[in-house]
């Protein structure tokens, strides 16, 4: 009898260790799980500026800084910023492919995340008829520095 208490008892540190490292492993997952962000955006191509807003109605500029042709696709860099709910801004570079998505990457230089990786794809969802004016759509990922 006594070993088999011996062994439940066993049996039960070892379940109880392996519960406390679960969980603990689940908190560190979540607190470095990125920030998702979707967007709607309509660019003025002649001014390089774009506004649009996020899913939660947030506020978003992006500002054209540099463009030049590399190939079949065009390097861009921009600023970007968001304000509402989570105000941040951002400086990303990237490329625009002529199969109509840009993917950019770069760095939060302002707001609660500041140095954490962002990660941008924008899709082309139209073109004004006079070609001035593109829409898009998106999602932008801020991945918080791990602890």
């Amino acid at each position: 009898m006594t070993k088999v208490k011996a062994i439940f008892g066993w049996r039960r540190a070892v379940l109880a260790t392996v519960l406390i490292v679960a969980t603990g492993a689940a908190q560190a997952s979540a607190s470095s799980a990125p920030i998702v962000i979707t967007y709607e955006k309509t660019c003025i191509e002649a001014a390089g500026i774009c506004n649009g807003t996020t899913g939660d109605g947030d506020t978003l500029t992006m500002v054209i800084t540099g463009g030049r042709p590399t190939g079949k696709a065009v390097q861009l860099t921009m600023n970007e910023s968001i304000v509402g709910d989570l105000t941040f801004t951002a400086v990303l570079s990237g490329h625009f492919s002529p199969a109509g998505f840009i993917v950019l990457n770069g760095t939060v230089t302002g707001g609660p995340h500041a140095g954490a990786q962002v990660h941008q794809r924008s899709n082309l969802t139209g073109v004004s008829i006079d070609g001035t004016t593109t829409t898009w759509e998106g999602e932008l990922r801020i991945m918080p520095a791990s602890s």
